[in-house]
């Protein structure tokens, strides 16, 4: 049987799950959609020991790249890129990087009603 949040590797069906290894959560923070990660030199040195997923990303993403986009390139469901991120940075595999700080929502507003005077 197959699910809507299956992942396809190859031939073969991926319960999402098991990219996780069974974690739901993420082992330090949650992150936002947008922020961004890349490899470690640490990370790029043992690319070759990581297996599936890990390695994949490690491989594929050299330059600072947000969890949404990876989990869209890789076909994963953003959860579980969620989870895979906060691990691989415990294991020093990934970075974080600083995003946008969140915008008051006064200045959108302001914003939003400017346009709407255009």
């Amino acid at each position: 049987m197959k699910y809507e949040d299956d992942v396809e590797d190859g031939a073969e069906v991926v319960r999402p799950f098991m990219v996780t290894r069974g974690r739901t959560t993420a082992l330090s923070e949650e992150f936002a959609l947008e922020t961004m990660v890349s490899p470690t030199r640490h990370g790029a040195l043992k690319a070759a020991s990581l297996r599936f997923e890990r390695q994949r990303i490690v491989n594929q993403f050299s330059e600072p790249i947000a969890i949404a986009e990876i989990a869209a390139v890789l076909s994963l469901p953003i959860r579980a890129v969620q989870v895979l991120a906060s691990e691989m940075i415990s294991d020093g595999l990934l970075q974080r990087h600083e995003t946008i700080q969140r915008i008051d929502s006064s200045v959108l507003l302001r914003i939003r009603g400017a346009v709407a005077a255009l």
